[in-house]
Order: C-alpha cells, then structure tokens, then sequence
C-alpha cells in the first residue's frame, strides 16, 4: 500500500497472481480427469450485496467532505469504511483473478457439456468482482481528506515568524 492507499495497481497484481495460481491449479485439477469445483450464483449475490454495504458505508463520509452533510461521521465509521474499501479492493481483485482462471480453464475445454455455462458464469462474477475493485477505489477516494489550505507554507518557501 502507498500513502495513498490501495491503487488499482496493487488490485492487478493482486489479480494476475491470483489468475496465473489458480489457472495452474484448475488446468492440473482438468488434466487429471477430476472436476472443477462449481461456482454459485450465491457467489453474485454475495458480491454485490458487500459492494453495496460498502458504498453505503462510504457514502456518510463523502457527503459530509462535500458540506451536503453538517453531521460528522465518527472517526470509527470513517475509518472503518476506508478500511471496507480497501479491502473490497484486494478481495474483489482476488475474486476477479480466480473467477478469470476458472474462465480460461473452462474456455479450454468447451468440448465436455457443463463448460460453457460453467465459464459464462465465472465471466458473471469475474465481471461483479471488477465491480467490486471499482467501487472499493471510488470510496478509497471519498474518504480522502482534503488537503487543508491554512496550512500552507508562505509564500517564497521561508519559514513563518511570529
């Protein structure tokens, strides 16, 4: 993580990693005559309805940054919808990665009856948990504070005397 948080370049390390990991580990479960481990749509559900709880989450922090809000959220809720948001990032990235990996298993083997519902259905969640990483960058941000303009230095770099 940097100062400035999770970036979308942790998400696509996170994610490729994952994806490269769990394509290997699929395509030896594959080759093996075993079957994949099936994928639920309670998965989607699941996803979408953490990306929303942390959307709503952020939402108290944002308005209040913007003045639609006079009422502060505390520093608890605050802090705890940054840290949903990061790791909405990180989960969703990890999700994003193994859903691609079951995809590009499944691409491979299109020849046997459940592949193609099976790889339609990773490319579902693969696409809920991109959602998931978007939504955890976009309340990151809303819970950045504001540089504060009173604490700017002097004009010419000098320091202040009193």
């Amino acid at each position: 993580m940097t100062e400035n948080g999770v970036s979308w370049r942790h998400a696509a390390g996170v994610g490729g990693i994952v994806l490269v990991l769990s394509f290997v580990a699929l395509k030896l479960v594959s080759t093996r005559g075993n079957t994949l481990p099936h994928n639920s749509w309670f998965a989607l559900i699941a996803i979408v309805l953490l990306t929303v709880a942390v959307l709503a989450g952020g939402w108290e922090v944002r308005a209040y940054l913007r003045g639609q809000s006079t009422r502060p959220p505390s520093p608890q809720k605050a802090r705890r919808a940054l840290v949903a948001a990061q790791a909405c990032v990180l989960a969703g990235a990890a999700l994003a990665g193994w859903f691609a990996g079951y995809a590009l298993v499944e691409a491979g083997r299109l020849e046997a009856s459940s592949a193609f519902s099976g790889m339609v259905q990773a490319i579902v969640l693969f696409v809920a948990s991109v959602g998931a990483v978007a939504v955890g960058l976009v309340v990151q941000a809303w819970c950045r504070i504001p540089e504060d303009k009173d604490d700017d230095k002097p004009p010419g770099g000098g320091s202040v005397h009193a």
